[in-house]
């Protein structure tokens, strides 16, 4: 009786201890990884990143748009991009890091120690983390669902804090600052054949750099404050 009493305590100590999972193994196909915000916090905190992280890119879809998301096909919409920019662009694999998605989930695929790829260039890509939301926001297109807008705001506030980035021009920046043809950032200053409108022209209320400062750099920064003066 004493032996099976230890033998329990034991049992019940050591469970204590296993390693949690960051995601359920029905969230994982293939390369892609599927979290929720907690999730993807408990994720990040336990990923080792080894290269040199300045830039937090940021990218809509336009095409998927909110009309092929049915709240269930996050991954085939992953493949679906994982196809296309391999067999179509060329790239070696999916373009981007991270993807959100209108339901507020997140899904990683490409790993944050590789590089990004994509028409923003090899300068923003070298040290940059690649972010693609889900959506057409360019103005009357998709209107973002609150879910997808927190779930921006939240995982960019936990890069930011991982790779201690302050949100600004130089930290987090939108595709449309990128000259298509040169690589090279040019901000505002460009003539709008020559950029992308990404992440679109009703992206937090626009895509310009004044835009960001006024509308989504605060909102991230808040969003740092409370992550860590309540630690969620």
């Amino acid at each position: 009786m004493k032996k099976n009493l230890i033998l329990v305590i034991g049992v019940i100590f050591s469970l204590m201890f296993l390693p949690t999972a960051p995601v359920h193994a029905t969230e994982i196909q293939g390369q892609h990884i599927l979290m929720t915000r907690g999730e993807f916090k408990e994720w990040l905190s336990n990923t080792q990143v080894n290269r040199e992280i300045k830039l937090i890119q940021q990218h809509h879809t336009w095409l998927p748009s909110y009309k092929h998301f049915n709240g269930s096909n996050h991954f085939r919409m992953l493949m679906g991009m994982e196809n296309h920019h391999k067999k179509t662009m060329g790239w070696s694999n999916i373009a981007q890091n991270i993807t959100t998605f209108p339901d507020g989930k997140i899904a990683v695929s490409r790993p944050l120690n590789v590089i990004p790829e994509g028409t923003i260039g090899p300068i923003a890509n070298s040290v940059g983390i690649a972010i693609e939301h889900v959506g057409n926001f360019d103005i009357g297109q998709d209107v973002m669902t609150k879910e997808q807008r927190e779930t921006i705001l939240y995982i960019n506030a936990l890069l930011c804090i991982k790779f201690g980035l302050i949100p600004s021009i130089d930290s987090i920046t939108y595709h449309h600052w990128w000259h298509l043809k040169t690589k090279e950032r040019v901000l505002d200053a460009t003539a709008s054949y020559n950029v992308k409108s990404c992440p679109g022209t009703g992206f937090f209320g626009g895509n310009s750099t004044n835009s960001a400062k006024s509308n989504f750099y605060p909102l991230i920064s808040d969003k740092i404050e409370e992550i860590v003066e309540s630690g969620q």
